[in-house]
C-alpha cells in the first residue's frame, strides 16, 4: 500500500462526505451565534432609538402646547389652570422646553421616520420665527409700561402653544 493509495479515498470519500458537513456545520454555528443575533440586536436597538425620538418629540411638544393651553385659559378665561404655573414660570418652562429640542434636535432626526422629520423640522423653524419675532418686539413700549411686558410675554406663550398645536396636529403616531 502506498501514499497514494490512501491519499485518493480519503479525497474521494472522506472530504466529501464529512468533510464539506462538518464545515457546513461550523459555518452555520457561527452564523446562528454571531450574525443573525447582531443583526437582530441592531434592528431592535434601531427599533427603541425610533421610538425614543418619537416619543421624546411628541411628550416635549405637547408639553408645551398643554402649558401654553391651560396658562392662557387660566388667565382669560376666569379657569383654574391645569398647568400650575404663572407667567414666569410658564415662560421658563416653555423656553426650557424648546432649547431641549433644539439641542437633541440633531439626534432626534436620526430616528425619526421622513414624515415626522419634516414635521420636526418644520416645528424647530416655527420654534425659532416665534421667538425671534419676539425679540424684534421686545422693549417696544415705554418704560413704565408694565402691562405691555405681560402681554408681550403672554404672547410669546401663545405663539409657542400655536407652533406646538400643529406640529401635533401633523405627528404620526404609529410608523
Amino acid at each position: 500500500m502506498t501514499w497514494d493509495d490512501f491519499l485518493t479515498p480519503a479525497i474521494q470519500y472522506v472530504i466529501p462526505f464529512m468533510g464539506l458537513p462538518l464545515l457546513g456545520v461550523i459555518v452555520g454555528a457561527w452564523l446562528s451565534n454571531s450574525f443573525f443575533p447582531f443583526r437582530l440586536k441592531r434592528r431592535e436597538w434601531r427599533g427603541e432609538k425610533e421610538m425614543w425620538a418619537r416619543e421624546l418629540f411628541f411628550e416635549t411638544v405637547s408639553r408645551i402646547a398643554f402649558i401654553a393651553e391651560h396658562y392662557l385659559k387660566g388667565e382669560y378665561e376666569d379657569r383654574f389652570s391645569m398647568s400650575g404655573m404663572g407667567l414666569q414660570d410658564a415662560d421658563n418652562e416653555i423656553m426650557r422646553l424648546v432649547k431641549e429640542l433644539h439641542l437633541s434636535g440633531h439626534k432626534i432626526m436620526l430616528y425619526l421616520n421622513k414624515p415626522n422629520a419634516k414635521v420636526f423640522e418644520q416645528y424647530l423653524r416655527d420654534s425659532q420665527t416665534e421667538y425671534d419675532a419676539a425679540k424684534e418686539s421686545w422693549g417696544q413700549w415705554y418704560d413704565d409700561d408694565h402691562i405691555a411686558v405681560v402681554q408681550h410675554t403672554e404672547e410669546t406663550i401663545a405663539g409657542q402653544g400655536r407652533v406646538a398645536t400643529n406640529a401635533l396636529a401633523k405627528l404620526k403616531l404609529s410608523s
